[in-house]
């Protein structure tokens, strides 16, 4: 079987702390995989090397075939990740929210704006677009 996913020789450092270190990993087509592990062992690390979301120290990062960067917007379209921890920026408006996680996997602005309103319509929040996370119930 193909691997969907190909990590070679990961590694992602935070200082002087190690978090991943020189990681192999494969996932071929129809897997599932779980990374389990302390806290702290690297499983959110890894995970965000692999999506390009976090930058690695060293290694390679494949998926379908592709290596993975942080403009690979023609894999990121195709993948799908659900966080344990779901995160807002405290900061940004509930537009601003949405734009920044939708712009981690489409680059072309048109089409963002246009997926971001739908997602509005969709949730019922157009009324609320400049409010902060904080001023939500």
């Amino acid at each position: 079987m193909e691997n969907i996913i190909e990590v070679r020789g990961l590694i992602k450092k935070f200082k002087n702390l190690t978090a991943v270190d020189s990681l192999d990993l494969d996932v071929k087509k129809g897997e599932i995989l779980g990374l389990l592990g302390p806290n702290d062992s690297g499983k959110s690390t890894t995970i965000n090397c692999i999506l390009a979301l976090l930058k690695k120290d060293g290694g390679s990062v494949k998926i379908y075939g592709k290596e993975m960067t942080p403009e690979s917007y023609d894999i990121k379209e195709k993948i799908g990740v659900v966080f344990q921890d779901v995160g807002v920026f405290d900061e940004l408006s509930v537009y601003e929210n949405i734009d920044y996680f939708c712009g981690l996997y489409i680059k072309d602005k048109k089409k963002r704006k246009e997926l971001i309103q739908s997602t509005l319509d969709l949730v019922g929040l157009n009324d609320f677009v400049k409010y902060k996370p904080r001023e939500l119930s």
